[in-house]
């Protein structure tokens, strides 16, 4: 296991100007292999949602979203790697699997902040699309825990 490079997640997108950037494209790049493994009829409702947003704002939405959000989903994230960083390192496991195995509760603190920025919304689009999917987000969410979980391990040794 290699060493944890950043104090928190939030100096790991700070530590490096460049880091952001290259965050928000993978967690781009991650939403949307999520978002195209749903199935069946939630899967459509899922994958049409995903479609009018990323198509809003000439289709750069969804990354300006990430980017708007990517501070809070990191704040978020931060109390499991700080618990994470406190295991013995030879024994502690990945970042993935630590969040796998607590992949109701993070998803719980992720939705959290789509939940709060859902009260203080104004874009109609935005809030019909987000509460016709806020029922079954839970699930989806702790399925793409792992996901996540991929995607912070990729930046918090660099």
């Amino acid at each position: 296991m290699s060493e944890l490079k950043h104090e928190s997640l939030s100096a790991m997108l700070e530590d490096d100007p460049g880091r952001r950037a290259q965050v928000v494209q993978d967690a781009v790049v991650v939403l949307d292999q999520e978002v195209s493994s749903k199935r069946g009829a939630v899967g459509l409702l899922i994958k049409g949602g995903f479609k009018v947003i990323k198509n809003l704002r000439g289709g750069k939405m969804v990354e300006s979203l990430i980017d708007f959000l990517l501070d809070e989903f990191v704040e978020a994230l931060d109390p499991y790697y700080q618990s994470y960083k406190e295991q013995d390192a030879g024994s502690r496991g990945t970042f993935t699997s630590y969040l796998s195995a607590r992949d109701a509760e993070v998803a719980e603190a992720l939705l959290s902040v789509t939940d709060a920025r859902r009260q203080r919304a104004s874009t109609k689009v935005l809030i019909k699309t987000y509460d016709r999917l806020r029922p079954t987000a839970l699930k989806h969410v702790q399925e793409g825990v792992p996901a996540v979980g991929r995607l912070m391990e990729k930046h918090i040794h660099q």
